[in-house]
C-alpha cells in the first residue's frame, strides 16, 4: 500500500530536519525523540506513556532515558503517595535542545505545508486526525 511508503518518506524528511539538532547536541534520534516527546507533552511523563503513545520499544526508551539522565537533561521522581510510577522531568540543561528541536519541528511543518491554503491545511488536519483515530481503534481491538 502506497500509504506505508509515504509514511516512511515523511519520517525520513522529519529526521533530516532534526538531524542537525541531534548532531549539535550529540543525541541519537531516539534520545531526541524521547526528549521532544516529554517537552511537547508534559501531561505524559512516564516511560510507559512514551512507549504507549509513540509506539517505541521499551528497551529503546529505557536506554534513551538512561543516557538523557546521565547527561543531566532529565530526572526521575515519584509523586507523593505513589512509589510505583516513576515520573520524568526535563531539567534546565535540556532547554537549548528543546528550543532548537522545536525550531526544527516547525521548519519541517513549514516545508511540508508550503503553498497550502488555510482551508487545505484544515482539511489535511481533519483527514489525518480521522485516519489516526481509526488506527487507534484498530490497535485497541488487538
Amino acid at each position: 500500500m502506497q500509504l506505508f511508503e509515504n509514511l516512511n518518506l515523511l519520517k525520513s524528511a522529519y529526521n533530516i530536519c532534526v538531524k542537525p539538532v541531534c548532531k549539535r547536541f550529540q543525541l541519537t534520534q531516539m534520545e531526541f525523540d524521547v526528549l521532544m516527546f516529554l517537552a511537547n507533552n508534559p501531561e505524559y511523563d512516564t516511560a510507559a506513556d512514551i512507549v504507549r503513545l509513540r509506539r517505541f520499544t521499551k528497551s529503546h526508551v529505557s536506554v534513551a532515558l538512561k543516557e538523557l539522565g546521565t547527561r543531566g537533561l532529565l530526572e526521575t521522581f515519584y509523586t507523593s503517595g505513589n512509589r510505583k510510577s516513576i515520573h520524568l522531568r526535563l531539567l534546565p540543561a535540556a532547554a537549548p535542545v528543546v528550543e532548537e528541536g522545536r525550531k526544527a519541528q516547525e521548519r519541517f511543518g513549514t516545508v511540508l505545508f508550503e503553498g497550502f491554503s488555510p482551508s487545505e491545511f484544515a482539511l489535511v488536519q481533519i483527514i489525518f486526525q480521522r485516519i489516526c483515530a481509526q488506527a487507534r481503534e484498530l490497535i485497541q481491538e488487538e
